[in-house]
């Protein structure tokens, strides 16, 4: 008598085709989940972590969060040298509430649209799968960091920082939302069209919070804001105030 049980059926798109189109293999993770481990798998074969979301494994969220609350606090300080100060802590403190509220906040419409797109997961998988597109995010925010680090410490310029820091948010979001629709399409999504319109709004969202939790750069009377300005109007105005001593000043 055979006593061996049969497999569950796998999705069609979790197929070994759909996984390499989307440049992940799906495997067991190599070692036990430790910190290093994880951020080894994020970055290199992402297909690992997917498998240990799949069976369960409770150690490998915790390392993607404790990875992207490091990555954010050390990108933060750097970042906090450019006005030196209060700026130390309060630039990290400010950019890991602002992450996790994003997070927090566009979790329900992430689950959503995910399921409009014909994903088939449970809940805390598409939040695994989050937090790994956050610490990926973080991760390239931190490799980024000594650049920022160079210019905060040998230039003035607050529209020229911004402009840098924005920049690199955009670049790490782009691979975060790479690694978010691959491992969608690898998990069952049948299509990226809803996850695409999620990502922008995401990408907003984190304008926004950077802009409700001003100063991240310069300096101000108060910890938080007294007024509210859209992120737009934020950032036109210190590019106006960064260049109006250029033109004030004669030329020679």
């Amino acid at each position: 008598m055979n006593t061996e049980s049969t497999p569950p059926p796998v999705p069609a798109s979790s197929t070994p085709e759909a996984a390499k189109a989307a440049g992940m293999k799906i495997e067991p993770m190599q070692g036990p989940p430790t910190l290093p481990n994880v951020v080894e798998a994020l970055l290199k074969h992402p297909g690992r972590l997917l498998h240990a979301f799949q069976e369960g494994g409770k150690g490998v969220p915790v390392k993607l969060a404790l990875s992207a609350l490091i990555s954010l606090s050390v990108f933060g300080v750097l970042l906090g040298t450019f006005s030196g100060g209060t700026q130390l802590w309060a630039a990290p403190l400010k950019i890991t509430i602002g992450m996790l509220v994003a997070v927090l906040i566009c979790f329900p419409s992430l689950y959503i649209f995910s399921a409009l797109d014909g994903l088939n997961a449970r809940v805390h998988q598409i939040a695994s799968v989050l937090l790994g597109m956050v610490a990926l995010t973080a991760l390239l925010l931190l490799g980024f960091a000594p650049v920022i680090w160079v210019f905060s410490t040998s230039t003035d310029s607050l529209g020229f920082i911004g402009f840098l820091v924005l920049m690199f948010w955009i670049i790490g979001l782009f691979f975060g939302a790479r690694l978010l629709t691959g491992a969608a399409s690898v998990i069952g999504s049948e299509s990226s069209g809803y996850l695409k319109i999620w990502i922008a709004i995401f990408t907003i969202v984190t304008f926004q919070m950077s802009t409700s939790l001003r100063p991240l750069i310069g300096t101000s009377e108060t910890f938080l804001p007294t007024e509210k300005k859209f992120f737009l109007e934020h950032w036109m105005h210190h590019m106006d105030a960064d260049a109006t001593p250029a033109v004030r000043t004669p030329s020679r």
